[in-house]
């Protein structure tokens, strides 16, 4: 008999129980009334199947929907869900890979082009497949029996001749299908009964051979069709806010085939990133922040230090000069580390602020790129504050404070999640289990409500991750702070402490906005594009009536230039009615018209976005207007 194991959960009880014992029949005795929410379990950080037999003492945690884990673990299941249906539904088709996605998942296939008919036969495998309530069902084999079992299927021989030798190589068995993975999965099929295929297309890959295309299918998955339905619903009204399409009617932000999700920022866009810099760079300068630049290329060896070598170079752009490799940054933190240990530091220069506003490069996987909400390459409002560990709660508390001031200034919902130790961390568990206490603390005792996930810590350190809810209530995750003792040490980071001994610093990594791109397409579904009038590109357009007012027009555009409000004046080429929908369409917050009366009274028509009513103001009044409503940020018009 093997001696029993001591499990410790969310709550901080803890209970003995047999070796063997699965983790969702643990979970299952700790919260009976929640055991119906549960779809995968974390063990230590590590996302594992409920039916997976427990063999050591740990952390056990719960995965539900309402995680970020579990939501990904469902979508991937429904997209082996859709594979299953698939080959099912076309025998020859061979499944390639089916991530989960931010919005969903794909699944590619090499197989012959499909066709709707296709998809209503996929369809009806699927809902078998949830009314059978399939097992997902995980199993360890060898790499000699993987090679035999997917031997006629290239793409899955590619996948297990990539996988390191001594790694785990994992199946699933879902009914007759059989897949690759390393899971987990949701328990059975009933828990996809929310899947939705959203469409599907033909797609290049690298992963092809150079003569042939892949079928793409994209899909979403809830647990249930009510929530499907009320996701339909939200996307339907969603589409007419796509930041996507608005950034090309506004002319903010392209992209061009030839340089695969780097976005080019135009003119107008420009304008606006420029305004949320400007918002980020005033809260800098209240609080003492210095801003730096760091290279966009580092040695291997600096990444080796920092840890992103080992446990982030997939995601990193890499680069040969010299018989050298450099990475392209995926984060600004190793250069920041870099500074502070270029000279000698003393406890007088704690807490050191340092703000960086530069590029960094993601290899982000071509299926998951979505406008400029997920893109390879994007400026991040980021920080790096240098501190002892005694003032690790005063800067949290006002990275907190600041928080709540940005966000309202965009009327945005926000709330706040606690991540804790991942399964592949830096440093020893008790240094985590102290700065994970840190945070929990901060945030009990400022009153705020916040969420516990498990295993969503960065690798060097627990994070309060910002999640933002927009004008329709869809989630989106921008700022983060995350509490660092990790990479202080590995950088070998010291300051000369007010007793004369060297000490180690403690780092908070911190943004608040998060990534500009990913920000401003936020922004635009949040507002359908009718931007707050101080980040609008165009604030002010002057329509005069006829060519006679012109020269007025320009005079009252020279006048408000000088209140640093951008105004541009219509020709009147255009009947005047076209004009104002033209302004309206193009979300103009004020809209001047000028005729001859106007003129002679030295008055202006003002029209404001939204409203069909004008008002009648005198020039002054115009100029206090407008200056008032942008100066002071105010969100409408």
């Amino acid at each position: 008999m093997s001696d029993p194991i001591r499990l410790t959960f969310p709550d901080g009880t803890s209970r003995t129980l047999p070796v063997g014992t699965t983790a969702g029949d643990a979970l299952r005795q700790w919260a009976p009334e929640r055991a119906a929410t549960f779809l995968a379990a974390l063990v230590d950080g590590l996302p594992v199947d409920l039916s997976r037999p427990l063999g050591t003492e740990g952390h056990l945690a719960p995965i539900t929907f309402e995680d970020r884990a579990g939501r990904e673990i469902l979508q991937h299941s429904a997209a082996h869900l859709v594979a299953k249906a698939v080959v099912e539904s076309v025998p020859d088709a061979r499944p390639t890979v089916g991530p989960p996605t931010d919005d969903g998942f794909y699944y590619d296939f090499d197989v012959r082009p499909l066709i709707p008919a296709d998809l209503d036969a996929i369809r009806g495998a699927i809902d078998a497949t949830v009314r059978a309530r399939a097992i997902f069902h995980r199993r360890e084999v060898s790499r000699e029996d993987a090679q035999k079992l997917f031997a006629a299927n290239p793409y899955k021989m590619r996948y297990i001749a990539d996988t390191p030798a001594g790694e785990t190589i994992s199946l699933y068995d879902t009914g007759t299908f059989v897949d690759l993975c390393r899971g987990p999965h949701v328990p059975d099929a009933s828990w996809l009964e929310g899947v939705h295929i959203l469409g599907f297309s033909a797609i290049t890959s690298e992963k092809a051979a150079p003569d042939r295309t892949l079928q793409r299918i994209r899909g979403v998955g809830f647990p249930t069709k009510e929530a499907l339905k009320e996701y339909l619903k939200l996307r339907s009204e969603a589409e007419a806010r796509d930041h996507r399409t608005l950034g090309q009617k506004l002319e903010l932000f392209t992209f061009f085939d030839e340089s695969p999700g780097f976005p080019a920022i135009l003119p107008n866009g420009i304008v606006v990133i420029r305004e949320l810099e400007r918002f980020v760079r005033e809260h800098l300068d209240e609080a003492g922040y210095r801003e730096v630049r760091t290279p966009l290329l580092f040695a291997q060896s600096v990444y080796e230090t920092s840890g992103h070598w080992s446990l982030y170079r997939e995601n990193m752009f890499l680069t040969t000069a010299e018989d050298r490799v450099f990475g392209w940054k995926p984060m600004n933190c190793p250069g920041s580390m870099l500074i502070f240990r270029s000279r000698a530091r003393s406890y007088r220069e704690l807490p050191l602020r340092l703000a960086e506003f530069a590029p960094i490069h993601r290899l982000e996987a071509s299926g998951t790129l979505h406008g400029l909400t997920r893109v390879r390459e994007f400026v991040q409002d980021d920080a790096h504050l240098f501190v002892t560990e005694d003032q690790i709660e005063a800067e949290v508390r006002k990275l907190l404070d600041w928080i709540a001031r940005a966000f309202s200034t965009f009327r945005l919902r926000w709330s706040y999640e606690l991540s804790k130790r991942p399964a592949q961390f830096l440093g020893e568990a008790a240094v985590w289990d102290r700065a994970e206490a840190i945070l929990e603390r901060i945030l009990r005792d400022s009153g705020i409500d916040y969420k516990v996930s498990p295993g969503e810590g960065a690798f060097y350190g627990p994070k309060i991750d910002i999640h933002l809810r927009d004008s329709l209530g869809r989630p989106w995750q921008t700022g983060t702070i995350q509490l660092d003792y990790q990479m202080p040490l590995r950088f070998g980071l010291q300051y000369q402490g007010s007793d004369g001994q060297l000490h180690t610093p403690v780092v908070v990594h911190r943004t608040i906005l998060g990534s500009f791109e990913r920000f401003l397409g936020v922004l635009l579904e949040h507002t359908g594009g009718r931007l707050p009038p101080w980040l609008a590109p165009v604030q002010a357009r002057i329509l005069p009536v006829t060519e006679r007012q012109t020269e007025a027009a320009e005079g009252l555009a020279a006048e408000l230039r000088k209140d640093h409000i951008r105004v541009e004046v219509a020709s009147t080429e255009e009947s005047l009615s076209k004009r104002v929908r033209t302004a309206e369409v193009e979300r103009v917050p004020y809209v001047i018209v000028l005729g001859e009366k106007e003129v002679t009274a030295d008055s202006v028509a003002l029209r404001i976005r939204g409203t069909k009513e004008t008002r009648t103001l005198s020039r002054p009044e115009l100029r206090d207007h407008l200056s008032q409503r942008i100066r002071s940020r105010e969100f409408d018009p």
